[in-house]
């Protein structure tokens, strides 16, 4: 028997055993194995070739995760359908740790793409393995697109060699095209993501075991986007200031994604006898979120570092109040009239994320600034309804399916009028 299929059978052996390992060490498996069975893209597509296919977007992405690097392309897959934009989607589905039960897209994914335009919604640590089941062929003669999501203002070095794979890069925020043009001077397109909040409009806050009479502040992160980045312990601790350890008015809902034994370690260990708080692991359909989010009363992140910040986009389009680091990608869609947004000091990454190249920085919110804004939103009524309004306002006027479609069409029109063969036609 031939080595390789000796190594693909070994693939499948150890595959179930995966789910045990922490997510680094199981991506860096995976990825080894895939390599060493040849299951990658070996060279770039051959060029572009105008008018050979129709204009109109094959979108590649994680439509069947749950995770935001998943929820962004189904975002953007909402926005092509609300702009009546010629387009199919393909399921990447390649990662053996990743679970794949989101079947609510199922209805519009094909196997072959079928227009022009390839937009790839996947970071380039992973495009070689992902995109190998639909062959070089699917690629070939394409305007290729790749959606790159990185959280500091340079990417990896890593990452360059992929450069080759793609025409153009579009990036959701101004925060991660900054990071790519210091690369590359390939066409870089900003497409922000269009925010649909679908809600469970019959849940409670009994269906979460929440308190009626509390006043709910919301923490939630995914620990497949690294605890180091999210910074939960900064968001517990003004809490913490602003409402005292042992409080009857307040009380501190913690929902945890992918959590992982050392996430619920922490929080045990970080909160202690903290009177009043609330622990959620369940995994939840995105109108079930949204209503957890709409349910509470403000949303807490004291991020280091965002590529966009869907979540407090989230929340604020379905009006509740913000209270966020000042930096990077969020502060393109919040300003202190719509949030309320904390003073930073930018530190050295050193070894807390992924790479950790000595250049690397981020943003360190100021606690006690936070904790003043939880208190005022608390006390001062109009203050709390001022900013729930606003916020609200800002997301549905400026950052909706339908704009998001408008600077996606442009885009594509511009990429047909790069030939004679006229531009893109719902």
């Amino acid at each position: 028997m031939h080595p390789k299929t000796l190594l693909r059978k070994l693939v499948v052996r150890v595959k179930p055993y995966f789910s045990f390992l922490p997510k680094g060490v199981r991506f860096r498996i995976g990825s080894a194995l895939r390599c060493l069975t040849g299951n990658r893209i070996k060279r770039p597509p051959e060029p572009y070739s105008p008018g050979r296919f129709a204009m109109g977007v094959n979108l590649f992405g994680l439509f069947r995760a749950e995770m935001g690097l998943a929820q962004g392309a189904k975002l953007y897959a909402d926005a092509l359908a609300c702009g009546d934009i010629p387009h199919v989607l393909l399921n990447l589905d390649f990662l053996e740790w990743l679970a794949q039960n989101d079947h609510s897209y199922d209805s519009r994914l094909v196997r072959e793409p079928v227009y022009a335009v390839n937009v790839v919604h996947i970071n380039p640590d992973q495009w070689r393995e992902a995109l190998y089941p639909f062959g070089l062929q699917a690629f070939d003669g394409h305007y290729n697109i790749g959606v790159w999501l990185w959280e500091l203002e340079t990417i990896p070095r890593q990452w360059l060699p992929i450069l080759a794979y793609v025409d153009e890069l579009w990036a959701p925020s101004e925060f991660v095209a900054n990071a790519l043009r210091k690369e590359t001077d390939k066409p870089i397109t900003v497409i922000p993501y269009g925010i649909n909040v679908p809600c469970d409009e019959t849940a409670t806050r009994a269906s979460f075991g929440l308190p009626e009479d509390r006043f709910c502040v919301l923490v939630m992160y995914d620990s497949n986007s690294y605890a180091s980045r999210k910074n939960p312990a900064a968001a517990i601790k003004a809490y913490a200031k602003a409402f005292g350890k042992q409080n009857s008015t307040a009380h501190l809902v913690i929902k945890v994604n992918n959590p992982k034994q050392e996430d619920i370690q922490f929080f045990e260990s970080e909160i202690g006898d903290q009177a009043g708080y609330t622990l959620i692991t369940e995994k939840m359909e995105k109108p079930r979120l949204n209503a957890l989010i709409r349910l509470c009363d403000v949303f807490v992140s004291l991020h280091r570092s965002e590529g966009f910040g869907l979540v407090m986009a989230e929340a604020m389009a379905l009006g509740t109040p913000v209270v966020a680091t000042n930096w990077s990608a969020n502060a393109e869609f919040m300003t202190q009239e719509t949030s309320c947004m904390v003073d930073y000091e930018l530190v050295p990454v050193r070894k807390q994320y992924q790479y950790g190249e000595a250049s690397h920085r981020w943003a360190e919110a100021d606690v006690d600034q936070a904790a003043g804004y939880l208190k005022r939103l608390f006390e001062d009524k109009a203050y709390y309804q001022q900013k729930a309004e606003a916020g609200r306002r800002w997301i549905t006027t400026y950052f909706s399916p339908g704009e998001s479609a408008r600077k996606m069409r442009m885009r594509l029109e511009e990429i047909g009028g790069m030939s004679d063969h006229g531009g893109l036609h719902a």
